[in-house]
């Protein structure tokens, strides 16, 4: 005999179903007859009513898209100026580097040094005003005198040469590196020297300005100066020398 306990088989779960929120047709949420915690919160379906917006959010936002609006404006107009402009870099050529009364022994050296360099103005619509150039000189790294050469102008497309001394008398210097100048005056009557020039530099084009620190390098410059004699020239012809 069948338990009447028990739902027939084949037939649906009394309605409602477990765990199940009690629904309505009418669109209207179902009363709650069992005195139980509703199972979703009521919502608001009013279509005329709409959270209103942050004005400070509204504000910010607005704030960053000119922002940025800006910035890009900003970065097309220099883009635009330099593809028309062109700045370039001057190019800077070693005339002449002699050295006269030279001499390194005991830990110490001395000579005098002349210097011939020229400036070059590639830029056809700008103009350079270098300020305060410095000039040192090194042998292996190591520094063995610095001078400061004038200001000067260049204009368009302009040319500038300018002389210099650089002068080093006694000066203390480690065991290694007169081992190494007596071995190249040696070996190869002569010695290679490194002139290297430190300017800042202005780029002016009407009333844009625009200042630049510019690093020349003129790197591996063979002086001949042999054992026997203490003054030599500069080898070969014009060196150019590198512009960072």
């Amino acid at each position: 005999m069948q338990d009447q306990s028990r739902p027939a088989t084949g037939y649906p779960y009394p309605y409602p179903y477990p765990n199940q929120p009690v629904t309505s047709t009418n669109g209207y949420p179902p009363p709650n007859t069992t005195g139980a915690a509703a199972p979703y919160p009521y919502q608001n379906h009013n279509p005329y009513y709409a959270p209103q917006p942050n004005p400070r959010a509204i504000l910010l936002r607005r704030l960053f898209i000119i922002f940025m609006a800006f910035l890009l404006i900003l970065g097309l107009i220099l883009f635009i100026f330099f593809l028309i402009v062109r700045p370039q870099l001057p190019d800077v050529y070693l005339n002449s580097l002699s050295v006269s009364n030279f001499n390194a022994s005991n830990n110490k050296v001395s000579g005098n040094w002349e210097f011939q360099v020229q400036f070059r103005n590639p830029n056809s619509k700008m103009s350079l005003y270098y300020d305060s150039v410095l000039c040192g000189l090194y042998y292996n790294r190591e520094s063995l005198s610095e001078t400061r050469l004038q200001p000067f102008d260049q204009r368009k497309k302009d040319q500038t040469v300018v002389n210099g001394t650089l002068s080093v008398s006694g000066t203390y210097v480690d065991s290694r590196l007169v081992d190494s100048i007596g071995k190249e005056r040696s070996d190869k009557a002569s010695v290679e020297f490194d002139l290297r020039m430190f300017s800042s530099v202005t780029f002016r084009y009407g009333a844009f300005r625009r200042r630049r620190y510019v690093t020349v390098y003129c790197n591996d410059v063979a002086v001949g100066v042999p054992v026997s004699s203490g003054s030599g020239k500069m080898g070969g012809s014009v060196k150019r020398c590198k512009s960072l």
